[in-house]
């Protein structure tokens, strides 16, 4: 916005000039220079070009450098496999699952479960 500004101070034209030009409504183009306020406003799409078209510049994209090649990976070289399972460990010929995000219902499960066997072991005792 500070370059859109210094265009407008270099063509000697006020705020309400480039309004009434560019067909924004008046003020606007204060707001716009104000934008970092709580009055201002940002730049969008339809109000830059029509400033654009007020300034009587344009705008150009090229790339300045040659994008880099990116290099191939090899999966063999990764920490994980990519194969099903990659997230399971071997543990005394099973298979155990890792701890995950559902950490806190399994162990909710498992205390439930462990709550409903020792209700039974009283219940079979005191029969």
């Amino acid at each position: 916005m500070n370059a859109l500004k210094a265009r407008r101070k270099d063509l000697g034209l006020s705020q309400l000039e480039v309004d009434d030009k560019a067909g924004l409504q008046d003020g606007y183009c204060g707001k716009l220079e104000a934008w970092d306020r709580d009055s201002g406003r940002r730049l969008g799409p339809v109000s830059f070009d029509l400033l654009l078209a007020a300034y009587g510049v344009g705008l150009v994209f090229f790339e300045t450098r040659p994008p880099s090649e990116r290099p191939e990976h090899d999966p063999s070289q990764l920490g994980l496999s990519l194969e099903g399972g990659g997230m399971r460990r071997h543990h005394d010929g099973e298979f155990v699952r890792l701890p995950g995000r559902n950490r806190r219902r399994e162990a909710k499960a498992a205390a439930g479960t462990a709550a409903a066997e020792a209700l039974l072991e009283i219940r079979e005792a005191a029969e």
